[in-house]
């Protein structure tokens, strides 16, 4: 039994509060309660570097080997807290509730090999404690390795899964600037195609106001460019903006939008998109 208190907000999502390797407590104001995050990048490794990210000591790369075996036993150790012990009463704000597994961590989490593996190892956790039908499963991504991980969407697809898949901006130069990487528009709508296809998908973007200047009409309009030829398939799109502190260097000046801007930007969306949009200041 973990004797620590804390109160756990969104504003605060260490995956060292609680001294565990893999798995982890967060309160997610996008998932609407307590997620139970797996960190398959405990190497601080990814592949993108976004100038938004909260990870410290981030590097290029990929995850180190994952011990299975131990993750497994946390994930056992974590569920039977949150269920079986006053843990969520005692650390979260009244009404919190346990509502979901995420694969997110400290870097892509598709780019472990052992993804797959772990992935089967959450469903039987969820059945073994009878929650497969009500704790959901999600696969937060920037979906570079989609392609790879076709079998792990359609199991994700056949548990009520679903896909978070990132997309910052709509034009080449932004892509660049926000997550720094050169990445081709045909691989990026590819990946896309694929999670629509495969498994529930909602597009997550994280919009910043940089310099002191929140996101153009112009740069929306390139967003709404790369996302309406699949605006009927997207289950919806989660707007979203600096809820943390960022650990990278980058020359571009970066601060938090306002609800207001937030608001604003949906509106604006809204008008050329159908799906459905949330914003989460």
């Amino acid at each position: 039994m973990i004797n620590k208190t804390f109160t756990l907000h969104h504003e605060n999502h260490d995956r060292d509060i609680f001294d565990f390797k893999y798995v982890y407590p967060v309160v997610s104001r996008r998932a609407g309660g307590l997620s139970l995050g797996i960190n398959l990048n405990t190497n601080n490794a990814c592949n993108w570097q976004c100038i938004y990210c909260e990870i410290p000591n981030l590097s290029r790369g990929k995850p180190d080997p994952i011990d299975v075996g131990q993750l497994s036993s946390e994930l056992s150790h974590w569920i039977n807290l949150l269920i079986n012990s006053p843990f969520i009463e005692k650390n979260c704000a009244p009404d919190t509730k346990f509502v979901d597994v995420a694969f997110s961590g400290n870097g892509e989490p598709t780019a472990a090999i052992e993804f797959h593996q772990i992935l089967i190892i959450v469903v039987e956790k969820l059945k073994q404690f009878n929650l497969i039908n009500d704790i959901q499963i999600r696969l937060i991504t920037n979906g570079s390795f989609i392609h790879k991980n076709l079998p792990s969407l359609d199991l994700l697809s056949e548990f009520n899964g679903e896909v978070w898949f990132k997309i910052d901006a709509g034009d080449s130069d932004s892509i660049n600037n926000i997550n720094q990487i050169q990445s081709s528009f045909t691989t990026i709508k590819k990946n896309l195609k694929f999670s629509l296809i495969h498994s529930k998908t909602i597009i997550q973007s994280c919009l910043l106001k940089i310099n002191d200047e929140v996101p153009s009409n112009y740069f929306l309009d390139d967003y709404i460019k790369l996302i309406k030829p699949y605006d009927k398939d997207i289950r919806a799109i989660h707007l979203y903006s600096l809820a943390r502190k960022s650990h990278q260097t980058s020359n571009l000046k970066i601060d938090r939008l306002t609800d207001f801007e937030l608001e604003k930007i949906k509106s604006y969306l809204e008008s050329h998109l159908e799906t459905n949009i949330y914003t989460f200041p």
